[in-house]
């Protein structure tokens, strides 16, 4: 009767121990893709920053890998030309920016766009009049 008594107990004790080991499991490939998608939306957002500021033409280029430490991850620009128009007239000459980051070790991707104001030099408006003295 003893030897019963134990072997239900471990045989309940095993099979706890295997339920919350899959959960465990389950919670580490949750945290790896919330750091992943963390990792990959920053870099959307500076690679985006960089475009808005100036920092970066406002043009299509990559892929480009990034450096090490970040030697799996990619960037990439896409610009598509907008031009909002009232009749004939050019309004706005504005550009979408898309900034798409990808993980070619884990095949993650993530996307970022915005709307920017395309630089004089590329739109068909006249720069402002200078105001000042």
């Amino acid at each position: 009767m003893a030897l019963l008594e134990v072997v239900v107990a471990l045989a309940l004790f095993f099979g706890v121990a295997v339920v919350l080991l899959g959960g465990l499991t389950t919670c580490v490939r949750g945290v790896q893709q919330l750091r992943m998608t963390a990792q990959a939306s920053d870099l959307a957002v500076t690679a985006l920053s960089e475009v808005q500021m100036g920092l970066r033409a406002v043009a299509d280029d990559g892929p480009t890998p990034y450096e090490e430490p970040l030697q799996d991850w990619s960037w990439q620009v896409t610009v598509t030309p907008l031009m909002m128009t009232a009749t004939t007239t050019p309004v706005l000459d504005l550009s979408r920016v898309e900034v798409t980051i990808r993980n070619t070790a884990r095949g993650y991707t993530q996307r970022l766009y915005d709307i920017v104001p395309t630089p004089m030099d590329m739109g068909t408006t006249a720069p402002p009049a200078d105001a000042g003295g």
